[in-house]
């Protein structure tokens, strides 16, 4: 947070664009291709989420044409609703793409009606994998979502990394999305060896996969179904593994999710009371593989940081050596009615460094920043500069 607000103040007192000085290099380097090997990574976007972050909050970036839609930034302590005192603050967000060392395995099988099952045994605790999963196998396999479905939750499955610490969708993806490939691969191997197969002593390259049918890419006609060849072979069922292995962390690439927060405030001067009427995040996750799971993620993110910025504390009594809030009862959290307006903007990056998939984790990084551009919103609302966290009433009175 320290960092966010001593860029907000350096950018005020210079009368520079926040978002020069939040992209490393922004004045020396004009293209991804002229920056130094750690940052060419195409997870480098933070200029990219600044300028549409703030666009969406009806502002323009320092510096932008007079004719670009939205408005300037105003001064600290001058704009007013009614008796609230309005501020608006930016913060930039960044969270690393952690991996285990250890191979991610998963399994997956077809059955003879046409039917898959990837298995794994990672658990969903609500963030959607079981969802998100069945989506990379479908598309994997060449099936209807609705004939793919996802097991988990048992350690006697595959081992693979859990859905926490931002790593969950590209750990898990990449394994899924390798069984199913693996799988369909030795489906299309079996089809083109079979004599009785349409697409016998076809070029495995040539055939595609829409349906689960097989047939040639440029003679669609040709081809069989899944269920089909494994019919006529009096096969129940087909089963193969798949294994990825995370890039190591010491990589040439600086490997991130990128994120700008901006946040609108109303301060009561009189009262020292701070309410947020609004957030907006922009975020660059690699490939988005479920919108609305990726947006639930990082508004549950943004106000978990929200949370950081105006209420959440708990203090050591000296007499007892005890924490004072023993409980989450007293333990003050946001709830529905302190949640503001929360946008959330999803900007995709082709990025095949980080995983087969190019996915990168949502959730951590919609908390990174928050709570920053909250406290540039109370300084611009105030004037007054904040650097304890969380904002009491007290250091507003």
């Amino acid at each position: 947070m320290i960092s966010d607000q001593a860029q907000s103040h350096l950018s005020q007192a210079t009368g520079v664009g926040l978002e020069f000085f939040r992209c490393p290099g922004a004045s020396r380097f004009s293209t991804d291709r002229e920056l130094p090997d750690r940052s060419r990574s195409p997870s480098n976007r933070t200029r990219t989420v600044t300028g549409t972050g703030s666009r969406r909050t009806g502002l323009r970036p320092a510096g932008s044409p007079a004719s670009e839609p939205g408005r300037l930034l105003s001064e600290p302590g001058t704009r007013r609703d009614g008796h609230w005192l309005i501020g608006h603050g930016m913060a930039s967000a960044g969270y690393p793409v952690y991996g285990p060392n250890n191979p991610q395995r998963a399994r997956a099988r077809l059955y003879a009606d046409g039917t898959a099952v990837l298995q794994a045994a990672t658990p969903d605790f609500g963030t959607g994998v079981a969802t998100v999963m069945t989506q990379v196998a479908a598309d994997a396999l060449g099936l209807p979502v609705e004939r793919c479905r996802f097991e988990g939750g048992d350690t006697t499955l595959p081992t693979i990394a859990a859905a926490v610490g931002s790593s969950g969708s590209g750990m898990i993806s990449a394994a899924v999305h390798t069984a199913a490939k693996n799988l369909r691969d030795q489906l299309i191997g079996q089809a083109v060896a079979d004599a009785q197969s349409p697409l016998h002593g076809a070029d495995p390259g040539a055939v595609t996969v829409q349906d689960g049918r097989m047939m040639l890419r440029d003679r669609p006609g040709t081809g069989e179904t899944y269920g089909e060849l494994l019919n006529r072979n009096f096969v129940p069922d087909t089963e193969t593994m798949g294994a990825w292995s995370p890039a190591p962390q010491t990589n040439n690439y600086g490997m991130m999710t990128f994120g700008a927060q901006f946040a609108e405030v109303a301060v009561d001067p009189e009262l020292g009371v701070a309410r947020v009427r609004r957030m907006v995040g922009a975020f660059a996750p690699g490939r988005v593989l479920n919108a609305k799971t990726a947006r639930s993620q990082l508004v549950g993110g943004m106000l978990w940081g929200l949370g950081q910025a105006l209420l959440e504390a708990n203090y050591m009594d000296p007499g007892r050596g005890r924490w004072a809030a023993s409980n989450l009862g007293e333990y003050l959290v946001p709830v529905n009615a302190d949640a503001p307006d929360v946008d959330v903007e999803l900007i995709e990056v082709d990025d095949k460094i980080v995983n087969p998939l190019g996915v990168k984790g949502v959730g951590e990084v919609g908390q990174v920043g928050a709570a920053a551009a909250i406290a540039n919103a109370v300084h611009n609302a105030t004037g007054r500069r904040i650097r304890k966290l969380p904002i009491t009433i007290e250091d507003l009175l």
